[in-house]
């Protein structure tokens, strides 16, 4: 486990060293779900009316007794913040009642987080009947260095912003619907649209390096106390 930790902890530090030539201080970005916060227990909550399309209004304000904080990513925020960096954070969530997710973060990380100050919504859009990321967009306004991420969705917009992309890898237990991909969902097998399976994805991530050239930031967190 410890050479585990010190590889990585190599692997972090020398992205830090590529980076710091441009500007002492970091503009970093994390994603919310499955990399700050293990929500999967208020997306499987979603009352039936409110789940096509999802009402991100109700799941922003749900979060509070149902959304765990994943400890090594705080961790890994506090760093930053400690040592003089910007932490920023961008969702794929819709804006509605975005304050009230904006109060639970700012509960759970012990400093404050405003809507759009330093917590931004960025829902995806639909083009020629597939959903695409915007986060993108948000990356390049605030000059992104850094971006943490969980899904294919969140490499692909740190890469199309310039940002360097560094992979949190999912807990096991997350939505399996919303499984661990590259190009596509992994538990569906191989087919045209989704060519890896679960044992090649395990594959990317013993490695230092996925699919898209990101860093792979291997989160070890046994996830949920469940029976």
């Amino acid at each position: 486990m410890l050479l585990i930790f010190k590889r990585y902890f190599l692997a972090v530090s020398l992205i830090f060293v590529s980076l710091y030539p441009r500007s002492g201080q970091l503009n970093v970005g994390f994603d919310i779900d499955d990399t700050v916060l293990f929500s999967r227990d208020v997306f499987l909550n979603i009352p039936k009316d409110k789940r096509n399309p999802i009402d991100y209004g109700w799941v922003n304000t749900h979060d509070d007794g149902m959304s765990i904080y994943i400890d090594p990513t705080v961790k890994l925020i506090n760093y930053f913040i400690s040592n003089g960096h910007n932490v920023l954070f961008i969702t794929a969530r819709s804006g509605e009642n975005g304050e009230a997710l904006a109060t639970f973060l700012s509960e759970g990380l012990g400093y404050t987080i405003k809507k759009n100050m330093n917590l931004f919504f960025a829902p995806s859009e639909e083009i020629n009947g597939k959903n695409h990321t915007t986060k993108h967009r948000i990356m390049k306004r605030l000059n992104l260095d850094l971006f943490y991420g969980d899904g294919d969705s969140d490499i692909i917009a740190a890469l199309k912003a310039g940002a360097h992309p560094v992979r949190i890898v999912r807990n096991d237990r997350s939505i399996s619907q919303y499984g661990p991909n590259y190009f596509g969902n992994t538990l569906n097998g191989r087919t045209r649209n989704n060519p890896y399976n679960r044992e090649d994805l395990n594959t990317f991530y013993s490695g230092s390096v996925g699919m898209f050239g990101e860093s792979i930031y291997p989160i070890i967190w046994k996830g949920p106390n469940e029976e």
